[in-house]
């Protein structure tokens, strides 16, 4: 397996993802019934975001915490919700690339899901 390289190689992760995601009764519920999110144009969003994360190119315009945010107050976010993210996102990963860059994502990813549930689930009432 090669490492990620390109923008392309990040769609493929995150489409690959997503598709797990949507997939998935605990995560889709979040995507789909509550925030009943455009995939048309989250994805595109999440490319600039892991393309600014891996390759350091300013493309990402956004606030993800502040998005989570907003979706904690709607739908009560679960440690659980986020284990299951990290484990369906870092498979997809492991099954498609390998190398530094592939680490790095699930590296991020990991430090990402953290920062969320710090501000969401982990946040005093």
């Amino acid at each position: 397996m090669n490492d990620i390289k390109s923008r392309e190689d990040i769609i493929t992760v995150v489409n690959a993802f997503y598709d797990k995601v949507n997939e998935n009764e605990e995560l889709s519920y979040f995507f789909n019934d509550i925030f009943k999110l455009d995939w048309d144009l989250h994805l595109p969003k999440m490319y600039d975001f892991w393309e600014t994360i891996l390759f350091h190119k300013p493309v990402f315009k956004g606030n993800p915490m502040k998005k989570h945010i907003m979706l904690h107050q709607i739908a009560e976010l679960k440690k659980e919700n986020f284990d299951t993210w990290l484990r369906l996102f870092e498979a997809t990963v492991d099954g498609l690339f390998k190398g530094d860059l592939a680490n790095q994502m699930k590296i991020r990813a990991n430090s990402i899901a953290t920062a969320i549930q710090l501000n969401t689930v982990y946040q005093k009432k």
